[in-house]
């Protein structure tokens, strides 16, 4: 197969070639859609027609604007998390309720609700 490169550069100044990628926001899998990447810095960029669908399913689920930044705080010798009020209700957590947390990778934590 051969690569198509593109005639315009990505913001590092690397080439930009057509590509495939997994499409997934906040936990939707959109699947496998076509993308551009940079062959120096490696990101990813999708079509309009893509990020629009992203964006219609988003805002379908009430999900737009969920996205919050939070500080980890310390109580004794664990750290805490706080869940900003939109978010918990949202997934429907209340306090005292149970949950499983694990890493999914170097940068990233899942927390499960447990029924």
């Amino acid at each position: 197969m051969v690569e198509e490169i593109l005639s315009y550069r990505c913001n590092c100044g690397g080439l930009l070639k057509k590509s495939h990628t997994q499409v997934e926001f906040f936990g939707i899998d959109f699947g496998i859609r076509e993308c551009e990447v940079c062959t120096k810095c490696g990101s990813e960029y999708l079509n309009e027609e893509t990020l629009e669908e992203v964006e219609q399913e988003v805002k379908k689920r009430k999900l737009f604007g969920l996205e919050k930044q939070a500080q980890i705080t310390k109580s004794g010798n664990s750290l805490v998390i706080r869940i900003p009020p939109e978010i918990a209700k949202f997934i429907g957590v209340h306090y005292k309720d149970n949950i499983r947390i694990y890493p999914k990778g170097e940068n990233k934590i899942e927390i499960e609700v447990l029924s």
